[in-house]
Parts: C-alpha cells; sequence; structure tokens
C-alpha cells in the first residue's frame, strides 16, 4: 500500500513545457494518499500551480547536469553541489527518511545521490535521448542502472536508448497522456488578432528554441509552401529559449526578417495557454532535427483534433501512424516536409480525416488516466522491490 507514504519528487526547472506539465498531471491525479514533497531548483509556473493542487513545494539545490560540470573544476563543483543535495533533503525529510524518491528527468541528480546514501528505493523517469553521445550514453546507461530501482521510459525509442541488459526487467514504458481537451472558444478572436483571413491554413510549432526543434527548417519548408499556394497559409511559432541560450532565438529572428514568407510567419514568445494555440492552428508540425524522447505536443494537438506532421524518429513514431493521426517525413528533409505541409493545405477533407483519427488515437492511447496510472503502478513497484539503491 502506498497510501501515506512520503514521496519526493525532484524535477529540473519551474516552467509548463513537456515534462513539467506531465508533472503537474500526476500531481494533480494521483488518487493512492501519497504524501508529496516537489523539490524544483527555482520558483515559476509550476511551483504555483504544484501548490494550488496541494503538494507541498521547496527550491532548493537539485544538481542539474550542465556542460561546464564535465571539466577537473566542474566535477568538484559537481560533487559540492551533491553533499549541498543530500544535506538539505535531509533536513526536509526531518527524522524520518522520505519513503521512496521519483526523479522525473535524467537531468537531476539530488533524489539519486539522496536514495543512495538514505538507502531508499528510487524510481528515475527518463525523458531525454543522447544519442549523438557516445561517452554520455555509456556513461548515464550506467549510473540510471546503478541508482534505480525501477525505471520509466517515455517511448519505445528511450527504452532502446537508456536500458542495459541488467537493467532491462527494470524498464517500463509508460506514455505521457493529456486530458480531453475543452474547447476554449478563441479560435476565431486567436486568428483575427493575428490578421490570418477565412481560409488561411495556419501551420503552428510550439516549442523550446533550442538547435534541435526544428523551427528553422519548418521556416524554410514554409517559404515553399507560400510560394506554391500564394500566400493562403501562415506558420506560427511559439517558444522561448532558456536562460542564456537567447542566441537561438536571435537567430531565428534574423531568419524570419529575410524569408520570402516573412509576412506570413511569425514568432511568439511561449505562452502558459498553449491549448489557445492548437485551437486557432489547424495543422501542426514537429519536424524536430534530433529524435524526440516523446514528443507531448504532438498528443496535446490530437487531443484538439488536428493533424501532426512529425518528423519519422524517435518518441513520434510512437505517438503519430503515418496516414491516419498524421504524416510522417524523412527528419531533416526540407523537401519531405514542405512537400507534406502543401498536401494537407490543399486537401482540407484529408486534413480533417486525420484531425478526427488524431482524436480517437489519443484518447485511446494517450489518455492523463492512463499516464497517471502506469507512474503510479511503476512507483508501487519500487516500494515492494527489494532492491535498493
Amino acid at each position: 500500500m502506498i497510501s501515506g507514504k512520503r514521496l519526493l519528487i525532484v524535477h529540473s526547472s519551474a516552467e509548463l513545457y513537456g515534462s513539467d506539465r506531465s508533472l503537474l498531471d500526476f500531481v494533480s491525479l494521483q488518487k493512492d494518499g501519497f504524501s508529496i514533497t516537489v523539490l524544483l531548483p527555482e520558483e515559476g509556473p509550476l511551483s504555483l500551480r504544484l501548490r494550488m493542487v496541494g503538494a507541498r513545494v521547496v527550491v532548493g539545490e537539485v544538481c542539474k547536469v550542465q556542460r561546464h560540470m564535465f571539466g577537473p573544476l566542474g566535477l568538484l563543483r559537481t560533487v559540492m553541489a551533491m553533499c549541498r543535495a543530500v544535506l538539505y533533503i535531509r533536513r526536509l525529510a526531518g527524522d524520518q527518511p522520505f519513503d521512496l524518491v521519483y526523479t522525473n528527468t535524467i537531468a537531476v541528480f539530488a533524489g539519486a545521490i539522496y536514495a543512495l546514501v538514505s538507502r531508499r528505493p528510487h524510481v528515475w523517469h527518463i525523458r531525454e535521448i543522447l544519442a549523438d553521445s557516445p561517452a554520455l550514453t555509456y556513461a548515464f546507461r550506467r549510473v540510471v542502472s546503478a541508482l534505480s530501482s525501477v525505471i520509466i521510459c517515455n517511448s519505445e525509442q528511450t527504452r532502446r536508448w537508456i536500458e542495459l541488459p541488467k537493467s532491462r526487467d527494470r524498464c517500463r514504458v509508460v506514455w505521457n497522456g493529456v486530458a480531453v481537451a475543452e474547447p476554449l472558444g478563441r479560435r476565431e478572436s486567436e486568428r483575427k488578432q493575428r490578421g490570418w483571413e477565412d481560409g488561411t491554413v495556419v501551420f503552428a510549432l510550439v516549442g523550446r528554441l533550442n538547435a534541435w526543434k526544428g523551427q528553422s527548417l519548418a521556416l524554410q519548408a514554409f517559404e515553399r509552401v507560400h510560394a506554391a499556394l500564394f500566400g493562403k497559409v501562415a506558420l506560427w511559432l511559439v517558444g522561448s529559449p532558456f536562460l542564456g541560450q537567447e542566441h537561438f532565438e536571435q537567430r531565428l529572428r534574423k531568419q524570419l526578417a529575410i524569408s520570402s514568407a516573412c509576412t506570413a510567419a511569425r514568432l511568439d514568445a511561449f505562452r502558459q495557454d498553449v491549448d489557445a494555440v492548437w485551437e486557432a492552428a489547424d495543422v501542426v508540425l514537429v519536424p524536430s532535427i534530433e529524435p524526440e524522447p516523446f514528443g507531448r505536443v504532438a498528443i496535446e494537438a490530437m487531443a484538439f483534433g488536428r493533424p501532426v506532421i512529425a518528423a519519422a524518429h524517435g518518441g513520434l513514431l510512437d505517438i503519430v501512424i503515418d496516414g491516419s493521426s498524421g504524416l510522417l517525413v524523412l527528419p531533416r528533409d526540407v523537401d519531405a516536409l514542405a512537400a507534406a505541409m502543401q498536401r494537407l493545405a490543399i486537401d482540407s477533407e484529408l486534413r480533417i480525416r486525420l484531425g478526427v483519427q488524431a482524436l480517437t488515437r489519443q484518447q485511446e492511447v494517450f489518455s492523463v488516466e492512463a499516464y497517471v496510472q502506469g507512474v503510479t503502478r511503476a512507483l508501487q513497484d519500487a516500494l515492494d522491490s527489494k532492491r535498493l539503491v
């Protein structure tokens, strides 16, 4: 039984992007009586929302993995951060250690180290794929295997990346889920506010501004579609960079300014009411340059009955069925992406059919209830397991 068990959740940010929203869903809907404490590195929209649903939220050292950690001085600082994190968590726990630790991303180590020194079961939720770095892949596979009672992976692709033969029996895939979409009634106002006329087919891409989400690729493809269809389309990019990575936004804005489709493409900062974007859009793009570990934006859009054009790699292969709930295209291929966009821009019947089938698939496979049940089962398995970190 897990009723009354003290659960420590360690997470890497306080924003409201994909993994943040999935954490909020779990805390909001778990019905099994955990006493939850969430450790975050800073205050933000997520901490506010977590407190609103009754979680205890604290801000402290989470030992977040960053590039500067991999030099000699960085390693020393990392060890010091781990010590601070363990001491802080022990003070949080008081006289009785937490019963279970749940780390919601591979990017933080505080929970794993606390579980190790306190001899507590630890569940590590892997939401990343770092396949382009053999060294990091080698290291993370062994660290996660050694410091996890149970390993949750957010897609089959993530599982293949992180598991070792000796950790295979502890790995399980739990797909993210989203709630049934509630119409906002803002489609017309959002479109009118941006000057999109009736009949304009709006392509939306929501995601971090970084090197691999594919915003630049989407703009290149859109330029071709815009030229071919004489302006009956619009591109809506929504997202913001991490602090310290503002150069990604600057580079994208420069590309927009000189684009042949600059009058029909726009970039807006990330917004918490992202459902309004899905409602206003006609087609959603997920053209990630590198494999998405999952691709939560795809299922969010599907919940609004929007067809998705996605790069055919990573976790998106778990989500989008080509020709049924959306279209899959060759990754990093501008021509393939442009052809798929033009196909859906021209064929409204296909757009509608794919959207209806996308909604059905989301409700049947990617419900928030199934997600919460899957995470809860993994936590229960960790408590029942004889394997401590």
